[in-house]
């Protein structure tokens, strides 16, 4: 009998790994279904389920990194696969990695570091043509956004130099400017002109923002396990 005990404890303790194991990958597949069908906070308890079991399991952690990606949780899913880098992956895997994680710092709109990642998974499969359409996205991101912190300085240039003309100056100049005669009014038949050339004139603009907007196309998708 007690030959029976040893014998039936060894064997449950052989199966437990393994037993483990299984419903950590029955965790992965409904993950997987959850997320196929969108209901992605349902994929991510199941991948959080899995990742108790095995909090390395890389399956999970990236497919959970994927996950928090579709609920707009940028910066969440940046860290897990910042961690997922420097874990050993065949190549192909991390150049997915590398794919995502650009993805997860655009959307948080740290452009420069979503940059490097691209080009990190263009060095390990540089014919990957939606990495290299993303990488093309973040670029022209870049550019704008360096053109509006620049047209931003100008900006409070501008606002220091006025307040710098708003200051006292001489009295006797500011009583030559005030004898000075005033230009005409301006006639109705001239503002009307003006008005419809600034009308004209926005139209314009926006006419070449949609059309930019047509020709830009958003972030490729994230890549799933």
């Amino acid at each position: 009998m007690l030959k029976q005990i040893v014998f039936f404890i060894i064997i449950t303790s052989l199966n437990i790994p393994l037993l483990l194991s299984q419903q950590e990958n029955a965790d992965i597949r409904r993950g997987t279904r959850e997320y196929r069908s969108e209901n992605f906070q349902e994929a991510e308890l199941n991948f959080r389920k899995a990742l108790e079991a095995n909090p390395q399991n890389t399956k999970a952690l990236y497919n959970l990194a994927n996950t928090l990606y579709k609920q707009g949780r940028y910066e969440e899913a940046a860290n897990i696969l910042e961690g997922l880098v420097h874990k050993e992956l065949p190549e192909s895997k991390k150049a997915d990695v590398f794919h995502n994680l650009g993805n997860a710092n655009v959307g948080s709109q740290q452009i420069q570091e979503g940059i490097e990642a691209y080009k990190n998974a263009l060095r390990i499969r540089p014919e990957d043509n939606d990495t290299r359409h993303n990488l093309a996205y973040a670029l022209e991101l870049l550019q704008e956004q360096q053109q509006q912190q620049q047209q931003e300085g100008d900006q409070d240039d501008q606002q220091q130099d006025d307040q710098q003309d708003q200051q006292p100056g001489d009295p006797d100049e500011e009583q030559q400017q005030q004898e000075r005669p005033r230009p005409d009014q301006i006639s109705p038949q001239d503002a009307e002109r003006i008005l419809d050339a600034l009308n004209q004139q926005e139209q314009e603009i926006q006419q070449k923002i949609e059309r930019e907007e047509k020709q830009r196309q958003p972030l490729r998708p994230e890549r799933q396990w």
